[in-house]
């Protein structure tokens, strides 16, 4: 459901490498769904996924606003539900199970990207932008 996810946000229609992607995902969810470091929620219908969230788990050095909570923190992505499913209410759900998994874990806080279309969702559940803009720098 990632590859669909990534196809559908960044416009791709068809990439060469998409077997490679799946790949190297199966590898991924193998490895962090074993150790703990991520948590995921689906959505089945008729015994097919339709809807994704999922919670990877970090660990950064302790800050004051976090004190008690050993710097753990999560980053939610894969926020995703099919088309014919949208505006259901599924995607709020998988979300605010994704929160409670943060809170049951005492984490610092939960942070994410947004696509134009999910964004309300995530302010009604009390997301809110950021004092410092994220950048990022491509490793090449």
């Amino acid at each position: 459901m990632r590859v669909v996810f990534i196809n559908e946000v960044f416009k791709i229609k068809k990439s060469k490498d998409s077997d490679q992607l799946r790949q190297e995902l199966i590898e991924y969810f193998t490895t962090t769904l074993s150790d703990q470091s991520v948590i995921t929620w689906i959505a089945e219908y008729e015994n097919r996924i339709v809807s994704t969230g999922t919670l990877v788990l970090w660990h950064t050095p302790p800050t004051y606003s976090g004190l008690g909570k050993k710097g753990m923190r999560g980053y939610i992505l894969n926020m995703y539900t099919e088309k014919a499913f949208r505006k259901k209410g599924i995607a709020t759900i998988i979300l605010d199970k994704l929160i409670n998994e943060a809170k049951a874990l005492n984490l610092e806080y939960v942070h994410l990207h947004s696509t134009e279309d999910g964004i309300r969702i995530y302010r009604k559940l009390g997301f809110e932008d950021t004092k410092f803009p994220e950048l990022n720098l491509v490793i090449e």
